[in-house]
């Protein structure tokens, strides 16, 4: 496992261990204390432990489980933005969703904060 910079790579280094399920990875990405994660149905997980547990238990059990990234964007050292799809299987049938990350970062250079935005199509 590759060491952590926490002044450069943190928000891809956290992408790659969630893309690949690497929960131990994924958890040095993020702050020991404080992390907050809001997801888009404004619900809350507080707590890196909960956090680790709460996506180990969705998305291990999440058939065909993709993650595609678009776009990163750093704002500055604090704020990011990551521009993605998640994919999974439904049925038999992959279901795609598109999504806006905002990732704030702690004087420690980790994730101390994970708001989770679904992209949604416009009227027709």
């Amino acid at each position: 496992m590759r060491e952590v910079d926490v002044t450069t790579g943190v928000i891809e280094r956290y992408l790659d261990c969630l893309a690949a399920h690497d929960w131990d990875g994924l958890a040095t990405t993020i702050a020991d204390e404080g992390l907050t994660r809001e997801g888009p149905f404004c619900d809350v997980v507080e707590g890196k432990q909960h956090y680790v547990a709460y996506l180990r238990k969705v998305l291990t059990n999440l058939a065909g489980h993709r993650l595609d990234v678009h776009r990163v964007s750093h704002v500055n050292t604090r704020l990011s933005y990551v521009e993605l799809t998640e994919a999974f299987e439904i049925d038999g049938v992959t279901k795609r969703w598109p999504e806006c990350i905002l990732f704030e970062r702690g004087d420690d250079g980790l994730i101390s904060r994970v708001s989770v935005f679904f992209k949604q199509p416009g009227a027709q």
